[in-house]
């Protein structure tokens, strides 16, 4: 990636700014995406503009003139309600569309689209107004490529947790903080079986969609592999922690919750990754993340 112009969308959320700090250890030539100005550096060059808006992501691609393109940005809840049909459509789907639409046009080398392991299959029907406008991208993503020849590649992520992760409410962090307090984290049943993966390989294997070369219009998985209940993640942190285990049963479980195993032997086959990061070694660098932030007054 050295010395390749290279933009990124949703570069300041969790899994844009550890690309980010491997682009620049890379050596790419960077530009980031923000809805609101941002200053820029010696290593960033920060564009402001909206993605749903094709004239504003018109403007981006004319000022960074990418080589390739990560689309991180997005609307990530796994939330039931109706409200957020419209939100998952226009920030999850019309984004999507457009920044397919301007790659298409401007000849860029390649795009990464960040997908997701809530994708429904085949028939069956989407779990969150997230999951389908993520199944639509994913259906966008393949026709832009045999009809208009887009150099495509999808990364079906699954379930990211690591240090830096802002979205407290999720399952890894949240139990952090509340073992941290000397609080039973509150969990639903916690018996759905998840494919973890820890955000520094996740951020490896984009780099790897975006390197290999004649895998256009392909999705891939981005996990580890490996299923292992919320209950025992809950359980393992709360014990490496050393607070209360977890109060089971507390809340609801979600409807339509889907189990996914991420096929890491044909990611492997076709691009070369594999994770490298272990469960045990991913939640203890978390926990001690959290710890030392959590000291230090920040959360």
């Amino acid at each position: 990636m050295r010395g390749q112009r290279v933009l990124v969308t949703g570069a300041s959320g969790f899994l844009g700014t550890r690309l980010l700090a491997d682009l620049r250890e890379a050596g790419a030539a960077i530009f980031a995406v923000s809805r609101t100005a941002r200053a820029s550096s010696s290593e960033v060059t920060w564009l402001q503009g909206d993605l749903a808006r094709l004239d504003d992501v018109s403007r981006v691609f004319a000022a960074a003139r990418p080589e390739v393109v990560f689309h991180l940005a997005s609307l990530v809840t796994g939330r039931r309600g109706i409200e957020l049909v419209g939100p998952a459509f226009r920030d999850n789907l019309a984004t999507s569309v457009n920044i397919l639409i301007e790659g298409s046009r401007t000849g860029c080398r390649r795009l990464v689209l960040a997908g997701s392991m809530e994708e429904p299959e085949a028939d069956e029907p989407a779990g969150s107004p997230y999951a389908v406008a993520k199944g639509a991208q994913a259906l966008y993503a393949r026709f832009f490529h045999a009809l208009y020849a887009a150099p495509v590649v999808t990364a079906r992520i699954f379930m990211v947790y690591g240090e830096g992760q802002g979205d407290v409410a999720k399952v890894v962090p949240y139990s952090i903080l509340e073992a941290l307090a000397g609080r039973p984290p509150k969990l639903s049943s916690g018996t759905r079986p998840v494919d973890w993966i820890h955000v520094a390989d996740v951020a490896a294997g984009l780099l790897a969609l975006a390197r290999t070369p004649r895998i256009e219009g392909r999705r891939f998985d981005l996990g580890s592999g490996q299923l292992v209940t919320v209950r025992e993640i809950a359980e393992r942190i709360c014990l490496m922690v050393g607070g209360p285990p977890p109060e089971i049963g507390a809340l609801a479980d979600r409807p339509l919750e889907r189990v996914r195993r991420a096929d890491v032997e044909a990611t492997a086959a076709q691009t070369g990754f594999r994770p490298r990061i272990p469960l045990a070694e991913g939640l203890a660098r978390t926990i001690a993340w959290y710890r030392a932030e959590r000291a230090a007054g920040r959360l």
